[in-house]
């Protein structure tokens, strides 16, 4: 049946040829002689207003070079018409039924070959009998001369108007009524269509820049992608700007209008992919070219293990990539187009740093004076700053803004009278030390005794420091000399934003959260934002550029020969003393796995706040791993210790409630909690893990993502 279909096909397509005023080999309404793909149909796509050239929408000329109808990447003869013969109809060649060595002839020129022809002398008529033969009798006329027997024809003496509907019925008809005004949609109405408009949901302003992307724009501010031949592949990508990529898998990223590679005569290609034969691992079968292994010359397709194309590898499919060559700038403008965009800067008309969208006086600077610096505008009235005083809420004298404690008073015992804080001091000395109290520890402060000015200017090193002068002067004294500064009289904010620009700026809205120094710690926890962290293993969380201990390392094993107990052999990192630098290996140890416990009393070292000192076991808080002495006897029956805590109940607020001994408020004779807030009075070890929750109390937590909230390195 499926021989007899195409047999039929064939016939009618070359019956056509037999009535020229009306031959349409593809029968898609086009005349085979204006028809450019007689073999191809018309598919009347509208995004072409309306261009019928007998062709299909995605049909290149090139891609059927002999306009036989089978493309050329599917022909094996591209520029050589197939002979449509029922012999190796689909290969593209012109060939010879079997057995003859000659094409068929077709001697009434019916387009049926004789070999098929039951009327081999007598044209057919087009409509008549498919073996070649002219339908028998009077039914055989045509006398509106319209390709449609009298027979068949219900308008015998009308021709029909061939125009896609109702067009075998043989009588003249209209299409149902259409608009064949056809208008390409334009949703911002700025007379740009969407398929060219760049900003769809934006009008352009016409404002005599850049009028045909269809986006608004303000000179010297905006900066629209340019494409001006509208091939998705923006100017500065394009080698080609004025003419279009044809997007043939062939260097689709460069811009430029190409076609499939051709060989000289002289170097076989046996299936005209374009590539030798000798290089070609598949001589025989076209490349396909789809970005996936283009060079072997094989067809193939995308692996089943890519759940879709993504050739410029953005995220984005490529049936859903406007730019399937250029992958998608992910910085929240269109990520989800395709294709590379810029964030469009701000519009600052006074340059203060303060977008006209925040600013109350877009026209005039804002002058930073420490008066309403956020508003935009220029004030500098004296008696603004009369009187002014930040304010202090526990009335000790340090401001809110430096007050570590707003709401309780410093007691100012000569210890750590600056945070604010009242302390109680401990039975330990805090380290590590910082003298000169500016935040800075004396470790990595490069002037331990002389606290560091913090004015946005290398307040790191712990120095006090001033803003470094120039000769060719700096009127607004941010260390950006007026010669480079492009705001001279508005100080640089240093944040890690064009910061030699000598203008202040803020952070871009779109980021997520602030990181000045783009160190990976927010800024909000960064005690240097600054600048960067150095990670080195040495206080990686606190922001902080620092430097590993000093030293030389004999052995290269990562220790300090200062702190290397085997300076000449490297320490095996087996987890066993691994901080002592030398080599050993792992004791035989039994699998059930038990905590060190240093002093022997069975309370491990991680839960023993005495870990040198055995616990006495004597009743009284036998599960802290301290030894206690019990208040001694009183002497005078009438001075009792109900609770037995030390505290004579005459001087024990509570009498029946032993004291917790936890340095807050241990003279009482109650049970208390340690306040939230940390205080170093209350960190011995100065690790951020208060005392009472710090199963290691003198030993720091590394905070290596191990079980950070117990206090003990791991």
């Amino acid at each position: 049946m499926i021989r007899y279909a195409l047999l039929g096909v064939l016939l009618a397509a070359a019956a056509a040829a037999a009535a020229p005023a009306h031959a349409d080999s593809d029968g898609d309404g086009v005349p085979d002689a204006v028809d450019l793909c007689p073999h191809l149909k018309e598919d009347y796509d509208p995004r072409l207003g309306g261009n019928i050239d007998g062709c299909p929408a995605g049909f290149v000329p090139w891609y059927d070079a002999d306009f036989d109808g089978i493309e050329d990447h599917l022909d094996s003869c591209p520029t050589v018409k197939e002979t449509y013969n029922r012999v190796s109809d689909h290969d593209g060649c012109p060939d010879t039924i079997p057995g003859e060595g000659a094409p068929s002839s077709d001697s009434d020129s019916d387009g049926v070959p004789d070999a098929f022809d039951s009327c081999p002398s007598v044209p057919g008529s087009i409509h008549g009998d498919p073996a070649g033969c002219p339908v028998a009798g009077p039914s055989s006329s045509d006398s509106d001369s319209d390709g449609i027997p009298d027979a068949l024809d219900a308008c015998p003496s009308e021709p029909e108007t061939y125009n896609l509907f109702e067009d075998t019925d043989g009588c003249p008809d209209a299409a149902p009524e259409r608009d064949d005004a056809f208008t390409f949609a334009d949703t911002d109405g700025d007379g740009i269509p969407d398929r060219m408009d760049q900003c769809v949901l934006e009008p352009e302003n016409l404002d005599g820049y850049l009028d045909w992307d269809g986006c608004p724009d303000v000179r010297g501010i905006s900066a629209p992608v340019m494409d001006a031949d509208y091939d998705l592949v923006i100017d500065s990508l394009d080698q080609c700007p004025t003419e279009r990529e044809t997007y043939n898998g062939i260097e689709d990223e460069d811009g430029c209008p190409d076609v499939a590679p051709v060989l000289p005569s002289h170097i076989a290609d046996s299936d005209g992919d374009g590539i030798p034969d000798t290089a070609d691992a598949c001589p025989d079968s076209k490349e396909s070219y789809n970005l996936f292994e283009d060079a072997d010359g094989c067809p193939d397709t995308i692996p089943l293990n890519r759940p879709a194309a993504d050739s410029d590898g953005d995220g984005i499919r490529d049936r859903l990539d406007l730019c399937p060559g250029q992958p998608e700038t992910y910085n929240g403008v269109d990520d989800t187009d395709g294709c590379p965009d810029k964030i469009p800067a701000p519009q600052d008309s006074d340059r203060d740093g303060i977008p006209d969208a925040d600013d109350r006086c877009p026209a005039e600077r804002e002058t930073y004076n420490g008066v309403e610096d956020a508003d935009g505008c220029p004030d500098d009235d004296p008696t603004i700053l009369a009187g002014f005083a930040f304010t202090d809420t526990d009335g000790d004298g340090i401001p809110d803004r430096t007050d570590q404690c707003v709401t309780e008073p410093e007691n100012l015992d000569g210890y750590l009278d600056r945070d604010g804080c009242p302390e109680e001091r401990g039975f330990g000395t805090p380290s590590p030390g910082d003298a000169d109290y500016d935040g800075i520890p004396d470790s990595l402060d490069s002037c331990p005794d002389i606290p560091e000015t913090r004015n946005g200017y290398m307040d790191g090193d712990g120095c006090p420091d001033r803003v470094e002068r120039h000769a060719d002067g700096d009127t607004d004294l941010d260390g950006v000399p007026d010669s480079l500064d492009q705001c001279p009289q508005a100080r640089e904010t240093y944040n890690m934003i064009d910061d030699l620009d000598g203008c202040p700026d803020v952070l871009s809205d779109r980021r997520p959260t602030a990181d000045s120094d783009g160190d990976g710690i927010r800024d909000r926890l960064d005690l240097c934002p600054g600048q960067p962290e150095t990670y080195n293993g040495v206080d990686d969380l606190d922001g902080c550029p620092d430097k590993a201990p000093p030293g030389h390392d004999s052995d290269n094993d990562g220790i300090p020969d200062a702190l290397d107990e085997c300076p000449g052999a490297p320490e095996t990192h087996n987890m066993i003393d691994d901080s002592d630098g030398c080599p050993d290996a792992a004791p035989a140890r039994d699998d059930r796995f038990t905590f060190i416990d240093t002093d022997g009393d069975g309370i491990p070292d991680r839960t023993d706040q005495c870990v040198t000192e055995p616990e006495n076991v004597d009743g009284y808080l036998d599960h802290d791993g301290c030894p206690e002495v019990r208040g001694a006897a009183p002497t005078d029956p009438t001075r009792t210790d109900s609770d037995g805590d030390g505290y004579y109940d005459g001087e024990d607020l509570c009498p029946v409630a032993p004291e917790t001994w936890n340095k807050f408020r241990d003279l009482d004779g109650c049970p208390d909690v340690t306040p939230d807030q940390s205080r170093f009075v209350h960190d011995t070890d100065l690790d951020r893990v208060i005392d009472d929750a710090d199963m290691c109390p003198l030993e720091p937590e590394d905070h290596d993502g191990d079980a950070d909230g117990d206090g003990c390195p791991e």
